[in-house]
């Protein structure tokens, strides 16, 4: 029995909070305190891992069904907690733990019984970026994808240059993979009538402002699922394929239900000042310096000899384990040097002040923004810290229900900003888009991983 391995949830599995959340909001608990609800998973976990027969617990390696601990990748752990969803019990899936540090699984999430044995269900992971290509097999992408941009949908720069090149769309390709990830989180991914394909809405149209769909077929062979095209209702032989195939088509994801969830709001009884979110400099200038205009960094670090002569070291050429070295030490020395840290501080408050006196002036600034990762809505505002006040930084704001006040856990690049903007909708903003930021590839980022870190 698994209880004879690990007594505990806290000796078997690391809980992380966006597990905590996926279980929270699957069993309807909302009036648990956090401790509360590890208690009440502790106790499930320990119900579940005596029993006898262990029928309550499937190991899984890929989609294959194992016969023990030692040779699976997925563990799935049925509960006694109903889903509020659909009735059904609670199903809690482990995968291993890549913290070797840490206990050596980790829970992913909760899914209801009715789901996990659903036809539609496919172990597709934790990772947004990769949930795609763990569902289908796309053997010709980038062909597809060029097709889809040049053919099909309504005209968009997906590049991070202003005229570029027929087979520089990055921004395309974050954008599908986390429009399926978010399709797949909210089961806007529909079988048809007799299973043979699935399809998911990309909330990418035509020029007629048709929705264009992407279609699978069952596949024999590792991948679950294999891309078969690009469909539009009513259009050609894929159009057909949908009508003959599906009784309702899914509908396009959507990121947010309220207004706090897309909009700043300014109080006009609260000064500027009083309107700051809570900031977060140690993360801003210790964890992730190298977000920071160059300019901004000299002009802060100027009473450091040290920092000085840092800053002026060119590390085009440096490696990628180069640059994350220099990086580290320039927020190691920003760390050991109380009068730049308050210099920074000083500066990046006051240009966080003049972004809230800008929100009030004109709402449409603040955008909307969408991480996958996590799996929840945010605010980016621009920042600007040269006197032409052209953006340089876009601070990542978020509202806290509890404490009624906004804070800023993190600060973005702008092309990375963009491409996680562009997943809610296309950025209509004077401070966002193609023509104010330089050339850059995301190829192999994801755009998430590290916004919190």
């Amino acid at each position: 029995m698994l209880i004879d391995q690990f007594k505990e949830i806290k000796d078997f599995a690391f809980l992380p909070e966006r597990a905590l959340v996926s279980f929270r909001i699957l069993s309807g608990n909302t009036k648990s305190t956090q401790y509360e609800l590890l208690q009440i998973i502790n106790s499930l976990y320990k119900k579940a891992a005596s029993e006898i027969e262990q029928a309550q617990i499937i190991y899984k390696n890929g989609n294959v069904v194992v016969s023990d601990l030692k040779s699976a990748d997925h563990i799935y752990m049925t509960v006694d907690v109903l889903s509020k969803e659909d009735g059904s019990a609670v199903v809690l899936i482990f995968v291993p733990n890549k913290n070797e540090n840490r206990q050596p699984w980790e829970m992913q999430g909760a899914i209801s019984a009715n789901e996990f044995h659903s036809d539609i269900f496919v172990e597709v992971g934790n990772k947004p970026r990769e949930m795609l290509f763990n569902y289908a097999q796309w053997n010709n992408y980038l062909a597809d994808l060029k097709q889809l941009k040049d053919e099909l949908a309504l005209y968009e720069n997906w590049s991070f240059k202003e005229n570029p090149s027929d087979d520089d769309f990055p921004i395309l390709k974050s954008y599908i993979n986390y429009t399926f990830a978010k399709a797949w989180q909210d089961k806007l991914i529909l079988l048809s009538i007799d299973g043979r394909y699935s399809v998911f809405n990309t909330g990418l149209v035509n020029r007629n402002y048709q929705y264009i769909f992407i279609l699978f077929e069952k596949n024999i062979g590792l991948k679950p699922w294999k891309f078969v095209m690009f469909c539009i209702p009513g259009v050609k032989h894929g159009g057909r394929l949908l009508a003959d195939n599906f009784n309702r088509l899914p509908k396009p994801v959507r990121y947010f239900s309220k207004i706090s969830d897309i909009s700043y709001i300014i109080s006009e009884e609260k000064t500027p000042d009083e309107q700051v979110p809570d900031l977060q400099p140690d993360h801003y200038f210790i964890d992730h310096p190298d977000r920071l205009p160059h300019c901004f960094l000299v002009d802060g670090c100027r009473k450091s000899s040290k920092l000085t002569e840092l800053l002026n070291i060119d590390i085009n050429n440096f490696t990628e384990k180069e640059k994350k070295e220099y990086w580290h030490k320039i927020g190691d020395e920003i760390t050991s040097d109380p009068d730049v840290y308050d210099d920074l501080e000083s500066a990046f408050r006051s240009a966080v002040r003049k972004t809230v006196m800008r929100v009030s002036w004109n709402y449409r600034t603040a955008i909307p923004v969408y991480f996958p990762s996590y799996n929840k809505m945010s605010i980016l505002l621009p920042l600007a810290f040269n006197t032409k006040r052209i953006a340089e930084v876009a601070l990542v704001v978020e509202y806290n229900s509890t404490s009624k006040k906004y804070t800023a856990p993190t600060i973005l690049t702008l092309p990375v900003a963009y491409s996680n903007a562009r997943l809610v909708c296309k950025p209509e903003s004077d401070w966002l888009n193609q023509r104010i930021f330089e050339a850059a590839e995301l190829e192999g980022l994801d755009i998430n991983e590290n916004d919190n870190s």
